[in-house]
């Protein structure tokens, strides 16, 4: 068996010795090499050596002989047999490594899935074998998408064998990775963080970023492999190429992706990240092995052999990981990882501002999103990390360092947040912050404040018996006490947000703050806001204003009067405020402690009575002065804490009189203070029980010193007070009749100490004082005397009249009151009655005698007698003539009161019934209001409701001994009074009649509510307000609704019934409103009423509440809503609060809460209605009835977007306005899940309100429409949603508004759908690609069709407006790439794949032939570029097509799109095929040849302008096609053309005019056919070009001379034309660089032919052609005159153009410039005579003759001749000289130059003419043999000129002549 192998093998081996040839060599080798190798498993060693040695045959034949192709495919089939041995393969893979070396790129690629499959179990050396034969072909591997897709399983099998790919992705890995200049810059941090022992022999091995030594090896092939910047940048090209095809998934890239996002190459780095925006969108970031591996990439490994540790990633890459990890869950919750990750970004040695950035906000998610488990055992670890970081920075400064620092406290706060164990063992991270907000740059203190805030949590609701409790406290305490602003802000906020409003800790904290030692706003506010009523949520998070905060939720009355006594601030805080202290506290704080503690101690004597909510603090205030519930249930709370036996109670009742009575200091001289004290005082002293009052008996002294008070405030409530205190028993009759005396005295105005002017504030507090001290004598049955009274009387009295003015408002408003006070409790005199009220209408002036009251005459120094009349008149006088509203409503008042002990039948209550009628007249609401306060006293005296106020002395005799003997008649009268406002001022034709009516009514009614008068006058107060409901006053409309509601409550079953009847029939069949009758009297309008309601009909407001309410079929709640319907501000005012509405509102709102439901979707639109008074009623009852307005919202959402959306299509134009405002409103902050069943209906509704008829509609579509675009763009933000969600947003906007939106006929519509495409094109990253083509293609036409009109209107009259039709279109195409749809294009760019590009071509391709506007098509050019830039991937397929397309597209008329469409042109020809390439070539040559329309011909050129700039390379690989183009157009005859083909022609060739030469022939072909072209233009550039290419010369040229020369003379034989003596010059050179042309047989044209040529073309008439023709014979003259004899030709007609008459030829040439011209031809013709004079060649030429008819030529004409031409000849003649042979000059021709020469020394002039002519003597005495007469001569001429000459230089050369001459 060996032997027949060995048989076999020495066969093959002499078949491969025989081979001769390479070609037999590689059939043997292919047909022998893998069976050979097959035989590497004999079991034979003979057999195995053999085949080594043929195998090293082999090697030695073909190894280094490339071009012997090795049979790949028999040697991979081999290789992938699974059968061989390992030996046998691994022979196999070294000859497949050499045939990949020999083999196309093309074709390994094909391979490439061959070679990969399985890869996971073969051996590591053939792993990196294949990893390394298959990197070059990675960039050549192709594969249909579809086929890619189904390549993972079907040819890969990467399912299969998992393994594979995962060791394919690490080689990847690995080698992306590898950066060779790294090893360096990483070894000093390797180094650094390595053992310190320098001893070791062994050297230190370079650590690469992220790599192993073992990978290194692999990648470098153990060394073998030489890694190129270029050989490694396109070696990561390719595996990037290969692994964003569909063969992996987005899990299995990433790490990819990021190690080549952080690469060296700017190639490596945009295709990656291009990849990051594009395929890892899907990227399972939850997924445990996809994190793993980040962590991994980022760390290093650290396994047990050291070749295989890995070193962490570098820099770079650590913070693209970070960026990864930021977005994973399960990142946060892998601690032990994590914790190393942070660390090393924190204090790694290669850490840096950026990745310690990156750390922080990694940090920070972990402390979001972590699993608090998870993390909590490594809490303690980060916190103290964190904070050992930011004690070692210390300070920063900059705002990176100080951005970091602020991160870490952040970091430390919500770790703190996460794991709250961390931060509750002890309160020292609390206290470090703490202290930092007073030591750290002001920069960190926010990041500092913000960490704070993160744990505020942890401390909320701490139990009492916390270990950590007090310390916390104290913190807080002492941080408020600081002046640092930030440190009080912070114990603010914690003290609001950590206790509970109940907490009297967290009050004092908040009180402390309102110390004036700090003045930042953001500390006042938050102070005041933890005093005013809160509630917290479950979280600890404050309520929204709108909450109502129950009872149970305020600090209790006696826990914070005790803790405010018991605690005080420390001194250095009292000393910063620089305030007075009271009680240890700055005063400011003192006065923020009464007036909180009054509003505690009030709320919690009427827990049912006042709803707490955002207007606490006014209804304490309005309740405690008008509210005679919220006044009784204090009065009960004050007795009850004092007499009831709770002693706690009244503790805290004592120490609150303490507080009050220490703030009564006027030494103070704060007047807030005083004013809050006396508030309290009043309070206490007159709601508490009588002993409360008698305390203060013994400090009268100090109570009169306040009456007289600088503050007004403290005066009105110290009298009262005084008045109480006084009239006490035990206080005698005569000491109150003293002191009334004496301030009857300090009142008196015809007192002298008045006259000397006594103090106005001791006259006006002795005015309130007198009225105060009577009154409370009266209500305790204290009889006074008469006397004393008559003069109190008296005084007040005259206080009544006076001059206008201040001081007289404000005493005429103490005396009202005084009076008022003294007249409501007896009788101003005795009235004497001469006759009764018969009627209402009786004149008030006529009465026959008055009622009198005597007084004293001691007491009254006129003795003039003062009735209760006189005084009624005088409060009359005063409410009518007075302008001072305060002053009138307190004579109102006055005058009400005065009525109570007056008999019914007295003129003197008509007079006041009849007055408070007149009032009607002020127009003043305020008035009204009085005046129906008044008019219930004047109805039920002490009974009235408004009297409660009034009674604050507990026991108040006067009302036990109250005469009711004329309550029955008073009831009678009162009943003319309702039915006379009922039947004049209710339907009066005046606005302000009815609505003083309408107040009358409502405060008699509710004053009087238990009253029997009211009762049965029930109907005809429901017939009054309903008719005024119907007012067109928005005020009498709502006094109307309320009394309507009062009317309901009062009512009974009956009367309800009724009124329901009647009020639904009032709204919905206008049965009981009856129109106002028009007449001369009646105002239409009042000022300022117009245009109030949008309709004008002002009773929108009910109807819409009726229909509310029969939408839920109880019309019985039109008046519970009536009743919530408070809008107006009067309601919440001291005025509203007598009225009580709170507590009826309670009470309806309990009512309606079943009824939610169904009314929450009605209301919340309503809310919106355009009619400003619809609206703010319905926002009153929605406040009213909805307590959380969020949950209500999100509870109700469905509902509520139904009745919106069809708000939006009603017929009615402010259902579909308030629809807008309310969609507006709603979405705001919407969940997606919420959103998106209505998102396409919300669009299409929107755009169709957006197009509505009514304007106002219109604008509230706008914000509908901005407000929907913002909301769909963030749901379109796939960095804010999920792809699921994203895409489901994307599916239902995008086809609405591209279909329906953006092709709208509407412009607000189309304007609208185009921004909100752009905003989500902007956000919408990978969700875009489906809808990209669409997207594109509308924007691209929406570039026309959106522009602005102007634009189109210049357009047609560009003239009038001098303005160029190319700068207007160069503004256009400017404004097209600037426009935002540009924009938006260029963010869907990023999305386009192979599979958009597919359906996107089409649809660029049909704008760029069939789209209008410039607009349109200059942005479809530019977006193409954009493509080849951007996308090159996936363009180049179609790339053929487009150029194709563009061919076309670059003829067009406009030069703009002509331009752009040149440039996307080069651009394509980027990545087109160079057949197309060859293919446009020749179309440009087409255009530029064949077309005679210029725009063609600047097409052409633009166009390959365009493509050798930006496609350079591949147009100098299809150089031979657009050189001849290019060259030719530089030869244009059209300046502006000639430009840009220059511009083509430097952008190919940087200038050189190599390219000429190698591309002669080309250039000739197609060149040469032009000469014959019709076009005179064409021949003429292509004779041109033809001779700028002769004009070159050399070798080149000289080969081609066959083809040149018959071109050159056809040309030469045309007619004279511009620019042909270019082409003659060329034949010149030409005919110079190819001479030996003329030496072949047969050749045309000849030499002789030549000079005739040349004598023909110089014979031309045309003058300035003759003259460079001349010039161009002259240089073939001097080449040629020695190889045939020119002269004898040329010298006629030249020595006739030298003899020439330049006059007489001037005169008959039209040129102006001839004579110039004739002068340079004779110059030109001299030159060119003696060129073509060779005496040594030709004999005729030395004749003497000859030589003399030459010379005497030149000499003859220098005479007469100008300077130049004198020059020519000059030169000529030296030429002349040094040809001539000396023989055949004689000495008379000599004689003769000598004496012209003398001549022209002499000719001091022109030095040029003198150097010449030096020259010619030069020659002369070098080229012949002078007589001694001439030499004497020509010495003596030179002698003398020397003498004359100005020039050294001539001196010098004169003087050098002589020496010649003695030489010669």
């Amino acid at each position: 068996m060996a032997s027949n192998e060995l048989q076999l093998l020495e066969n093959v081996e002499l078949k491969i010795a025989m081979c001769n040839t390479d070609a037999q060599l590689e059939r043997c080798i292919n047909l022998f090499l893998a069976p050979v190798l097959l035989k590497l498993a004999s079991p034979h060693e003979k057999v195995r050596r053999k085949v080594m040695e043929l195998l090293s045959h082999i090697n030695r034949r073909a190894k280094l002989n490339k071009s012997i192709k090795l049979p790949f495919d028999a040697l991979l089939q081999q290789f992938m047999n699974d059968e061989l041995s390992a030996m046998v393969k691994n022979f196999t893979i070294i000859y497949l490594e050499m045939c990949v070396d020999r083999m196309d790129i093309d074709e390994t690629a094909k391979h490439i899935p061959s070679l990969l499959k399985g890869i996971s179990r073969r051996p590591e050396p053939q792993r990196v074998t294949i990893f390394h034969m298959i990197l070059p072909a990675l960039q050549k591997w192709d594969m249909t998408v579809e086929g890619q897709k189904k390549a993972r399983e079907d040819v890969f099998g990467f399912d299969s064998h998992p393994e594979d790919p995962t060791m394919i992705l690490r080689f990847f890995l690995d080698l992306m990775l590898y950066q060779p200049s790294s090893a360096n810059s990483n070894n000093a941090a390797a180094s650094s963080s390595s053992s310190s022992n320098e001893l070791s022999s062994q050297p230190p091995t370079a650590v690469y970023a992220g790599l192993s030594p073992n990978a290194v090896n692999v990648i470098t092939n153990k060394g073998k492999t030489s890694w190129s910047h270029q050989r490694l940048s396109n070696a990561k090209l390719g595996v990037l190429k290969f692994v964003l095809s569909h063969v992996f998934t987005d899990d299995e890239r990433l790490s990819i992706l990021i190690a080549g996002a952080c690469d060296a190459n700017h190639e490596v780095v945009s295709t990656s990240e291009d990849g990051l925006r594009r395929w890892t969108g899907s990227v399972d970031l939850e997924k445990v092995q996809v994190i793993k591996s980040l962590y991994n990439l980022y760390l290093g490994t650290k396994p047990t052999n050291t070749d295989d540790r890995r070193a962490a990633a570098s820099t770079p890459v650590k913070v693209r990981i970070l960026n990864y990890l930021s977005k994973s869950i399960a990142a946060t919750n892998m601690a032990a990882l994590m914790v190393q990750v942070v660390f090393d970004g924190i204090y790694g040695p290669l850490s840096n501002l950026k990745l310690r950035r990156s750390t922080m906000s990694f940090l920070q998610w972990v402390a979001r999103m972590a699993d608090a488990k998870s993390i909590a055992p490594i809490a303690p670890i980060m916190i103290s990390g964190l904070l050992k970081y930011i004690d070692q920075t210390g300070h920063v400064s900059g705002h990176d360092a100080e951005s970091i620092k602020g991160y870490a406290y952040i970091g430390v706060g919500l770790i703190c947040r996460k794991v709250p164990a961390a931060a509750l063992k002890n309160v020292t991270i609390l206290r470090q912050f703490f202290e930092s907000l007073e030591t750290e740059q002001p920069a960190v203190r926010t990041y500092v404040q913000d960490a704070l805030s993160s744990i505020i949590d942890v401390y909320t609701k701490l139990p009492e018996d916390s270990v950590v409790y007090k310390d916390v406290q104290d913190i807080i305490l002492d941080s408020v006490q600081k002046t640092n602003s930030y440190s009080r802000y912070m114990a603010l906020k914690y003290a609001n947000a950590v206790y509970p409003f109940s907490s009297v800790f967290a009050r004092y904290v908040c009180l402390l703050g309102t110390s004036a030692g700090v003045t930042k706003l953001e500390v006042k506010e938050e102070s005041m806001r933890g005093l005013h009523p809160f509630t917290q949520s479950e979280s600890g998070v404050l309520s929204s204003a709108n909450a109502i905060v129950p009872p149970s939720a305020l600090p209790k009355f006696h826990d914070l009067i005790v803790y405010l006594t018991e605690n005080r601030p420390n001194d250095q805080y009292v000393y910063d405020s620089k305030s007075p202290v009271i009680q240890g506290y700055p005063l400011e704080v003192y006065s923020e402690i009464l007036r909180f503690a009054r509003v505690i101690l009030v709320l919690e004597a009427n827990p049912e009575t006042i709803l707490i909510d955002e207007y606490a603090e006014s209804k304490v205030d309005n309740g405690m002065s008008d509210d005679p519930v919220v006044m009784d249930n204090f009065k009960k709370y004050l007795v009850d804490s004092w007499l009831g036996g709770d002693l706690e109670k009244r503790r805290a009742v004592e120490l609150w009189m303490k507080f009050i009575e220490s703030s009564l200091d006027q030494n103070l001289k704060d007047p807030v203070l005083l004013s809050t004290g006396a508030k309290c005082l009043l309070e206490v002293v007159s709601l508490g029980p009588p002993a409360i009052a008698g305390a203060f008996q013994g400090r009268l002294d100090f109570f009169k010193a306040l009456i007289f008070s600088k503050k007004q405030d403290a005066r009105d409530t110290m009298s009262r007070i005084y008045g109480i205190i006084a009239t006490d028993p035990s206080v005698t009759q005569d000491a109150i009749q003293e002191l009334l005396s004496e301030l009857v005295g300090i009142a008196d105005k015809n007192a002298a100490t008045n006259k000397n002017g006594m103090g106005i504030e001791k006259v006006h507090g002795a005015l309130l004082t007198i009225g105060y001290l009577i009154s409370r004598c009266n209500y305790r049955a204290r009889p006074l005397s008469t006397d004393v009274v008559r003069q109190c009387v008296h005084c007040l009295a005259s206080y009544l009249e006076g001059a206008p003015g201040a001081v007289f408002n404000m005493l005429a408003a103490a005396a009202c009151l005084g009076l008022g006070e003294i007249g409501r409790t007896q009788l101003l005199g005795f009235l004497t009655v001469k006759r009764k009220r018969d009627s209402d209408d009786d004149d008030n002036d006529d009465k026959d005698k008055k009622a009198k009251m005597d007084v004293d005459s001691t007491g009254n120094a006129n003795n003039d007698p003062l009735s209760s009349q006189d005084l009624a008149e005088k409060l009359a006088r005063l409410i009518k003539t007075c302008k001072e509203p305060k002053v009138q409503e307190q004579a109102i008042l006055t005058l009400g009161q005065l009525s109570i002990p007056l008999p019914s039948e007295s003129t003197v209550t008509s007079l006041v019934i009849d007055t408070l009628f007149a009032s009607a007249d002020t127009k003043q609401v305020e008035l009204f209001f009085a005046g129906g306060e008044a008019l219930s006293v004047v109805a039920f005296g002490w009974d009235s409701q408004a009297m409660q106020k009034h009674k604050d002395i507990d026991d108040m005799a006067l009302l036990q001994n109250l005469d009711r003997s004329d309550y029955q008649k008073r009831t009678e009268l009162f009943q003319t009074v309702i039915e006379k406002i009922a039947r004049v001022y209710v339907v009066s034709d005046r606005a302000w009649y009815r609505k003083a009516s309408c107040i009358w009514f409502l405060s008699i009614l509710k004053f009087g509510k238990d009253q029997p008068l009211i009762q049965n006058n029930l109907g005809v107060l429901h017939a009054a307000f309903s008719r005024l409901i119907a007012d067109r006053d928005d005020f009498t409309q709502e006094v109307a609704s309320k009394g309507l509601g009062l009317v309901y409550e009062y009512g009974d079953a009956k009367i309800k019934e009724d009124m329901l009847y009647s009020l639904v029939g009032t709204f919905t069949e206008g049965r009981s409103i009856q129109a106002q009758s028009v007449t001369d009297n009646t105002v239409l309008f009042e000022e300022g009423a117009l245009g109030t309601t949008p309709d004008g009909n002002s009773i929108t407001t009910y109807k819409e509440l009726c229909s509310l309410a029969s939408e839920l079929n109880q019309p019985d709640l039109i008046y519970k809503f009536m009743s919530l319907a408070n809008h107006n501000a009067m309601w919440t005012s001291r005025r509203g609060a007598a009225f009580g509405f709170q507590n009826l509102m309670s009470l309806a709102e309990k009512e309606l809460e079943p009824y939610l439901p169904r009314l929450v979707p009605k209301l919340y639109r309503y809310q919106f209605d355009p009619n400003g008074q619809v609206n703010q009623t319905m926002k009153t009852i929605w406040r009213s009835l909805v307590k959380d307005n969020q949950k209500a919202v999100d509870k109700y959402f469905d509902v509520i977007m139904e009745d919106i959306l069809s708000g939006l299509g009603s017929h009615q134009w402010r259902v579909r306005e308030a629809s807008c405002a309310a969609v507006t409103d709603l979405v705001q902050g919407r969940q997606l899940a919420q959103i998106e069943p209505y998102l396409e209906r919300l669009w299409k509704m929107s755009f169709r309100a957006l197009d509505d008829i009514k304007e106002s509609v219109r604008r509230a579509a706008t914000q509908t429409c901005k407000q929907l675009t913002k909301l769909t763009v963030h749901y379109c933000d796939p960095t804010v949603v999920s792809t699921s969600d994203g895409v489901k947003v994307m599916s239902i906007v995008m086809p609405f508004l591209l279909e329906k939106g953006i092709v709208s006929d509407a412009e607000d519509v189309r304007k609208f759908s185009l921004d909100a495409l752009l905003r989500i094109c902007k956000t919408g990253a990978s969700l875009l690609k489906t809808f990209v083509p669409e997207i594109i293609d509308t924007l691209l036409q929406s570039l026309s069709s959106m522009e602005p009109q102007a634009m189109n209107y210049l357009t047609f009259h560009a003239d009038k407006y001098n303005i160029t039709q190319e700068q207007l279109d160069s503004a256009r195409l400017s404004g097209a790439k600037n426009s935002p749809m540009m924009e938006g294009i260029e963010h869907c760019v990023n999305q386009i794949d192979d599979d958009v590009m597919k359906e996107l071509s089409p649809r660029i391709i049909s704008i760029v032939k069939k789209g209008t506007g410039l607009p349109t098509k200059a942005g479809c050019a530019r977006f193409i570029v954009t493509l080849v830039m951007n996308r090159r991937g996936a363009f180049k397929p179609y790339a053929d097509t487009f150029l194709k397309t563009l061919s076309g597209a670059i003829r067009s008329k406009n030069p703009v799109i002509r331009k752009a469409f040149a440039t996307a042109s080069g651009y394509v020809c980027q990545l087109a095929t160079f057949d197309k390439i060859c293919s446009f070539v020749r179309h440009l040559k087409k255009l530029y040849i064949e077309d005679t329309d210029e725009d063609a011909h600047s097409a052409s050129a633009l166009t390959a302008a365009d493509m050798t700039r930006f496609a350079t390379d591949r147009m100098n690989a299809v150089a031979s096609e657009i050189v001849p183009l290019i060259y030719l157009g530089e030869h244009d005859p059209d300046e502006g053309i000639k430009k840009i083909w220059a511009a083509a022609w430097e952008n190919l060739t940087s200038g050189t005019r190599s390219l000429v030469t190698i591309h002669a022939d080309e250039i000739i072909d197609f060149a040469q056919p032009l000469l014959s072209s019709p076009s005179w233009a064409t021949k003429q550039t292509a004779a041109l070009a033809i001779a700028d290419m002769c004009k070159i010369g050399g070798k080149a040229i000289a080969q081609r001379a066959d083809k040149l020369m018959p071109v050159m003379v056809s040309t030469l034989a045309t007619r004279s034309w511009t620019g042909k003596e270019h082409v003659l010059e060329a034949f010149v050179q030409l005919c110079v660089s190819a001479q030996s042309y003329f030496e072949e047989q047969g050749k045309e044209p000849t030499l002789d032919e030549a000079v005739k040529i040349m004598v023909r073309e110089c014979k031309r008439k045309n003058r300035l052609y003759q003259r460079h023709a001349l010039a161009s014979f002259k240089v073939f003259a001097d080449t040629f005159s020695g190889r045939v004899d020119i002269l004898k030709q040329a010298q006629t007609f030249l020595t006739e153009l030298c003899e020439i008459d330049e006059d007489e030829a001037a005169e008959d040439d039209e040129n102006d410039n001839a004579k110039p011209l004739l002068l340079m031809i004779k110059a030109n013709a001299f030159r060119t005579l003696v060129a073509a004079y060779k005496p040594k060649t030709f004999i005729d030429h030395a004749e003497d003759q000859q030589t003399e008819k030459i010379c005497q030529t030149l000499i003859g004409n220098l005479e007469g001749n100008v300077w130049n031409v004198q020059l020519s000849i000059l030169e000529s003649l030296k030429l002349f000289f040094e040809r001539v042979d000396s023989q055949h000059v004689n000495d008379s021709l000599l004689n003769r130059v000598l004496d012209t020469c003398n001549a022209r020394l002499n000719d001091l002039k022109y030095s040029a003419i003198r150097t010449a002519t030096v020259d010619v003597l030069d020659a002369l005495v070098s080229s012949c043999k002078l007589s001694s007469e001439q030499k004497s001569k020509l010495q003596s001429m030179a002698a003398s000129s020397l003498q004359k000459e100005p020039l050294a230089v001539l001196k010098e050369r004169l003087s050098s002549l002589n020496k010649s001459v003695d030489n010669n």
